[in-house]
């Protein structure tokens, strides 16, 4: 049996799980089909959440007890801006910019904030085959 197969799409969905916005332009680019692009740039960054989501949510957990031990947390301008997206858009935002930040840092924010909604996880994966199907076409139009 040829595993050749099987290591290229492994490679696709890590790409698409490190590099959300690049990998299907690069994997159009190097004539890969447009169905294949998707589903390898969608899969990569559905199993990515799947795999950060208890991650995230034990290493929040952890935080939390640690800064409880130390006391009060200094608010940064970076956390308040954060603060001001999850407050003014939701999870909804949070599942958007995801797909320009990045599967890692988009899942981060939604677990933390968001964790504990029994639909975080849905609506991030929606979201992710959104961005997929919408980078996948620009990048097929982008060759025309």
């Amino acid at each position: 049996m040829d595993a050749t197969p099987i290591l290229e799409a492994a490679g696709w969905m890590m790409l698409s799980f490190l590099k959300f916005v690049i990998m299907p332009s690069t994997a159009i680019a190097t004539g890969l089909e447009p169905w294949w692009v998707f589903a390898y740039s969608f899969g990569g960054a559905s199993v990515g959440l799947f795999i950060l989501r208890p991650v995230v949510l034990n290493l929040s957990a952890w935080r939390s007890r640690v800064a409880r031990k130390r006391g009060k947390r200094v608010m940064t301008s970076g956390r308040r801006r954060i603060v001001r997206i999850k407050e003014r858009f939701g999870l909804w935002g949070i599942a958007v910019i995801g797909g320009v930040v990045g599967v890692p840092v988009g899942a981060f924010l939604a677990f933390k904030y968001f964790g504990s909604r029994a639909e975080t996880l849905s609506v991030m994966v929606i979201a992710y085959a959104l961005w997929s199907a919408l980078l996948t076409t620009l990048s097929v139009l982008a060759l025309i």
